[in-house]
């Protein structure tokens, strides 16, 4: 049985699962930025006005899968400007780039994945 998160990139896309049956979610696309290291791997994924567009309960699992603090993967969340921002892994942001990606919700409303392509 895998473990949860998982992250998988490819050359033009990143997929963060965050629970199974991602076959059974609604995607909701959303403008997304990601955050590029060194080697030109997605080191990070921001997300502003979150709750806003996906629902107030999308944060309802994520913070039981991925810490909130750390030396690695790990999110925060601000409540004030509606902004979640996932690290991937360590590494400085040397560009950015606005993509439309989807979040993938699950039938109670919880983010159970995050996809991105470029």
């Amino acid at each position: 049985m895998p473990t949860y998160p998982i992250i998988r990139q490819a050359e033009h896309s990143v997929v963060v699962e965050f629970a199974p049956n991602q076959q059974q979610v609604k995607r909701h696309s959303i403008e997304m930025v990601l955050d590029y290291g060194e080697s030109g791997e997605v080191i990070g994924i921001e997300i502003i006005n979150l709750t806003f567009e996906a629902g107030k309960s999308c944060l309802g699992l994520i913070s039981g899968t991925v810490p909130g603090e750390g030396d690695g993967l790990k999110f925060s969340y601000d409540e004030d400007c509606d902004a979640f921002y996932l690290r991937l892994r360590l590494g400085r942001s040397l560009y950015q780039k606005a993509v439309q990606g989807k979040v993938c919700l699950d039938s109670d409303g919880r983010m159970v994945g995050l996809e991105a392509e470029w």
